[in-house]
């Protein structure tokens, strides 16, 4: 049962954070690939409706608000399915129980899934950029995983010198967010030795 939760809010955790990115990025609205998102996320609007759009509409506050809602949800419903222990990350076992502790979970959890979701936006990058440069064809997958990575890359072109058909912006991204992920856990592990 826990596992089978864990799938389904999984789910809609991402549906919802590709539609965040989506929406910030700005990608072509008329891509299949977004009007199929937009579509199986028609809740959002509904919360969406009620709520200021900030940075003329690329910020989508309702699904920052359900994003972190369905990951509260997973932590506190899946690590009392666990007996206590959170089975999203092995580093956070044994949290003190409590809403404090909740929330720092959630926190953890939220970081962690933006971390590792932006990881694998990444390779799917360069596996694509791999497959158009073979085949000399590009579909709107391909056009949407490539939109939304480009934010991710292009603090890194600007500082690389250009290197023509050579691009290192996705190692650096990926080496960026490992040290990244590397401070959020020292950091997150401090905290919960501090509630020891």
């Amino acid at each position: 049962m826990a596992l089978l939760l864990n799938v389904l809010l999984n789910v809609l955790i991402l549906l919802v954070f590709l539609r965040f990115l989506m929406q910030l990025a700005g990608i072509n609205f008329f891509n299949p690939v977004v009007q199929s998102t937009v579509k199986a996320t028609q809740f959002v609007d509904v919360l969406n409706r009620s709520l200021p759009k900030p940075a003329k509409g690329r910020i989508n506050l309702a699904a920052i608000i359900l994003l972190i809602l369905l990951y509260l949800v997973k932590v506190s419903v899946l690590s009392n399915m666990a007996g206590g222990i959170t089975i999203f990350d092995a580093h956070y076992k044994n949290l003190a129980s409590g809403a404090d502790s909740l929330l720092l979970g959630t926190l953890m959890a939220v970081t962690d899934g933006v971390l590792t979701f932006c990881r694998y936006l990444i390779f799917a990058a360069i596996i694509m950029s791999w497959v158009t440069l073979f085949t000399q064809k590009s579909g709107p997958f391909t056009e949407a995983i490539q939109e939304l990575a480009e934010p991710l890359f292009a603090p890194f072109r600007k500082i690389m010198p250009n290197m023509g058909m050579i691009d290192l912006s996705p190692l650096l991204a990926i080496l960026a967010l490992i040290i990244l992920g590397v401070v959020m856990t020292s950091v997150s592990l401090a905290v919960i030795g501090g509630y020891r």
